[in-house]
C-alpha cells in the first residue's frame, strides 16, 4: 500500500468540502490512473468528502492494492458514458473537479478545478494528412456553417474511414433540425460492432413519437417525415445502450451514417460541415481551459509544451512512484534490465525494446558483455504479440529473456537485483515535430533508480529531470554511448556502485510524500480548498 500521508500537514479545510477526482480509465489502472488515484487519497487525508468518478466497472478496494493506494477514504461513482457535456454538468456538485483524463476538452463548472495534464497531445495528431490540411484550409471556410439538420447532445466523436463516417448515440442522441415545411429525415442507421440490433424510437420536441425502426448491425437507408416548424426543432433518438468492452466503456446506442433533410435550404458548405463535422472543431480552440484554476504538468518537459502549444502557465506535480516498495540488494545479477509496454514504432508509446535488444546483442557478442544478461519486461495487449515476437526473434541465441506480463512483485524483483535499467523511449522519432512520442516524464526510471538500478537513458524529455548525468547514471544520444556507458559500468563495479548508490537518494525525491507536499504547496498558491 501507499505510505500514509499526514493530515495535519496539508491545509485547513472548511468542514463539508466535497472534491471529486475524474478519469475515463480507471480500468485500465496504469501509471496515470495511480497519479490521480493519488490525488484522492491525498484529498480525502486532507479531510475532503472524495469521489472518485469514471465509466466503468471498478471495485475500489480492488484498484487500490493493485495501485499501491489507499482508497478506503473514498468513494467510487460510476457514470454513464454519455459525453463530457454530461460530466461538466455533475462537476456542479463539488466544490473542487479534477480532471485527469487524458486529452479531454471537459468545461468544469465546480468553483474550484484542476486539470491533470500527461501531455497537450493536439486533438489531431493522429489524423491523415490530408485531414489536417482540410482542418487548416477548409475548416475557417466552414465555421459558422448551420446544417439543416446538426448533432447536439448525446453524440460519441465521429469515427470511420473516407468511405463512411458514422456518429455514435449514448442512448439518447439529439439532432437539431433548422425551421422548414415538408421535410423528411433521412440517415443510415446501423450498430456496427454491437452483439445484436436494437429497437429505436424517434422523437420530436413535444414528446410525440414520430417513428419506430429496427436497427441492425448493418447500415441501412431510412427515412423519416418530419412535422412543418416556424422555429425548428430537436429530434431525439432514443434505444438501448451496449458497451463494447473493457477496452471502450462508452455506453453505445446507433450509429448514424449521413444524416441529411431533404427539400431543406441548405448551400453547400452546410453540406460539407454535415459530411465531414470534424472540419467545424478549430484546433485553436482552447477555451476550456479557461474554467480551471490551475493545469498541471507531470513534467517540466510537459510544462514547456503546455507553454508553447496552450500558451498558459502550469503548476508541475510529478507523477507519485512507490519507492518504499523496492529494496535494493547488496549483491546484484550482472543484467541490464528494460521495463515499459510493448507497442511496435508507429502504435502508442513506443519504448523501442527491438533495438535495445539489438543493441545488447552486438555487446555481447563483441565481448563487451561477459557474463551478462538481459531482462525484456512489460505489459502487452493481444495486439502486440506479434511485436512481442519480433523482440524474441531479436534476442535468440543470447541471454535475453523477454517477459511480457510479468506480475508486478517479479518486475520489483527485477529492478532491485539488475544492474543497469535501459530507455529508449523516443528514440528515432522528431520530438520536435512530435514531442508527444518522447517520454513525458519517466516512472520506471524513477523505480529502477529506486531498486539500485543505474540508468543508461535516452537523453530527451522527461528523463532528463530525473537521471543527472555522471552523478547518478548516464544519458546518452545515441546506441553508441549506450554501448560505451554499459561497458564502463560492467567493468568497473566501484563506479558502478558509487552511481547505484546515488540513484537510490535520487528516486526520494519523486516519492508518494514528495507528491503530497508539492500537491499541498499547488493547493495553497492557488488556493483550492478556499
Amino acid at each position: 500500500m501507499s505510505t500514509p500521508v499526514d493530515p495535519a500537514g496539508g491545509p485547513a479545510v472548511p468542514d463539508g468540502l466535497r472534491a471529486a477526482v475524474y478519469n475515463r480509465f480507471w480500468h485500465s489502472m496504469g501509471g496515470g490512473e495511480r497519479h490521480n488515484g493519488m490525488i484522492a487519497q491525498v484529498l480525502a487525508a486532507d479531510g475532503l468528502d472524495v469521489d472518485i468518478i469514471g465509466h466503468s466497472d471498478v471495485d475500489l478496494a480492488a484498484l487500490g492494492s493493485h495501485l499501491g493506494l489507499d482508497l478506503s477514504g473514498c468513494r467510487y461513482r460510476r457514470l454513464p458514458d454519455r459525453g463530457e457535456e454530461a460530466v461538466a454538468a455533475l462537476s456542479d456538485a463539488y466544490h473542487l473537479f479534477v480532471n485527469g483524463s487524458y486529452m479531454s476538452r471537459l468545461a468544469p463548472r465546480s468553483p474550484r478545478s484542476a486539470y491533470l495534464c500527461f501531455f497537450p497531445t493536439p486533438f489531431d495528431h493522429d489524423m491523415a494528412p490530408w485531414r489536417k490540411a482540410a482542418v487548416r484550409t477548409a475548416g475557417p471556410l466552414l465555421r459558422g456553417a448551420t446544417p439543416a439538420v446538426s448533432f447536439g447532445q448525446g453524440w460519441y466523436p465521429p469515427e470511420g474511414g473516407r468511405r463512411r463516417q458514422w456518429t455514435w448515440t449514448n442512448g439518447a442522441g439529439i439532432l437539431a433540425v433548422n425551421p422548414g415545411g415538408g421535410r423528411t429525415l433521412r440517415a443510415d442507421i446501423g450498430r456496427p460492432g454491437a452483439p445484436e440490433g436494437v429497437r429505436l424510437q424517434v422523437l420530436d420536441a413535444d414528446g410525440t413519437v414520430l417513428a419506430k425502426l429496427t436497427i441492425s448491425q448493418e447500415f441501412t437507408p431510412f427515412e423519416v417525415a418530419l412535422p412543418s416548424s416556424s422555429r425548428g426543432t430537436e429530434l431525439t433518438l432514443v434505444s438501448d445502450a451496449f458497451s463494447p468492452g473493457e477496452a471502450d466503456v462508452r455506453e453505445l446506442g446507433v450509429a448514424v451514417s449521413r444524416p441529411r433533410v431533404a427539400d431543406a435550404d441548405e448551400g453547400p458548405l452546410e453540406r460539407m460541415a454535415l459530411r465531414f463535422p470534424w472540419l467545424l472543431r478549430d484546433p485553436a480552440d482552447l477555451g476550456y481551459l479557461d474554467g480551471y484554476d490551475t493545469v498541471m504538468a507531470n513534467s517540466q518537459y510537459t510544462r514547456g509544451w503546455i507553454q508553447r502549444l496552450w500558451k498558459r502557465d502550469s503548476d508541475v506535480l510529478f507523477p507519485p512512484i512507490q519507492v518504499e516498495r523496492l529494496t535494493p540488494a547488496t549483491e546484484r545479477e550482472k543484467a541490464v534490465i528494460t521495463v515499459g509496454r510493448f507497442f511496435a514504432p508507429g502504435l502508442g508509446h513506443a519504448k523501442r525494446q527491438l533495438e535495445m535488444v539489438q543493441w545488447f546483442g552486438e555487446l555481447y557478442r563483441s565481448g563487451g558483455l561477459p557474463g551478462w544478461r538481459m531482462y525484456v519486461v512489460g505489459g502487452c495487449e493481444d495486439s502486440q504479440k506479434p511485436y512481442v515476437e519480433q523482440v524474441r526473434a531479436a534476442g535468440a541465441g543470447l541471454p535475453v529473456e523477454v517477459l511480457p506480463n510479468a506480475p508486478r512483485a517479479e518486475v520489483e524483483r527485477l529492478l532491485s537485483t539488475s544492474s543497469v535499467f535501459w530507455s529508449a523511449t523516443g528514440y528515432g522519432e522528431d520530438d520536435r515535430r512530435k514531442p508527444w512520442t518522447a517520454e513525458h516524464f519517466g516512472m520506471t526510471t524513477v523505480e529502477a533508480m529506486a531498486g539500485g538500478c543505474v540508468p543508461v537513458v535516452i537523453d530527451r524529455a522527461g528523463q532528463r529531470e530525473i537521471v543527472r548525468h555522471g552523478r547518478d547514471g548516464y544519458r546518452w544520444e545515441g546506441p553508441e554511448q549506450v554501448a560505451s556507458f554499459t561497458r564502463r559500468l560492467a567493468a568497473e563495479d566501484g563506479l558502478r556502485s558509487r552511481l547505484a548508490a546515488a540513484a537510490v537518494e535520487r528516486a526520494q525525491q519523486f516519492s508518494d510524500a514528495a507528491f503530497a507536499e508539492r500537491w499541498h504547496d499547488i493547493v495553497e498558491r492557488r488556493r483550492l480548498y478556499s
